[in-house]
């Protein structure tokens, strides 16, 4: 899991992409209006990851696909090779959001 990948979401209302960094359990990324920082871990095939969401850019015509520009998402998914399908929610919420993940890059030693 851990490198340079690019996200494609979907969500409550609509959709973006974004890219995300993988390395050490820890998640950086973001798209243009929005940053993404948690954690991760990986179990086999199995990822699981914790990522706080917050917008930081004042685009008045851009949403948030989830709604809020301050959440959490817990997420939970299958990575196969450079691919990755993963599910997540807003805790406490019936909100989700479907992504497509694909590695774009592995990390400098």
């Amino acid at each position: 899991m851990q490198g340079f990948w690019t996200v494609q979401f979907s969500g409550v209302q609509g959709f973006g992409a974004g890219v995300l960094t993988f390395v050490n359990g820890q998640v950086f990324g973001g798209d243009s209006g929005m940053l993404y920082t948690g954690t991760y871990s990986q179990q086999g095939n199995t990822v699981t990851a914790h990522i706080h969401i917050e917008r930081f850019a004042a685009t008045p015509s851009m949403q948030s696909v989830m709604g809020p520009n301050t959440f959490d998402l817990d997420v939970t998914g299958t990575v196969l090779g450079d691919t990755a399908t993963v599910a997540g929610v807003i805790p406490g919420t019936p909100m989700r959001l479907n992504a497509t993940l694909t590695k774009r890059s592995n990390l400098a030693a």
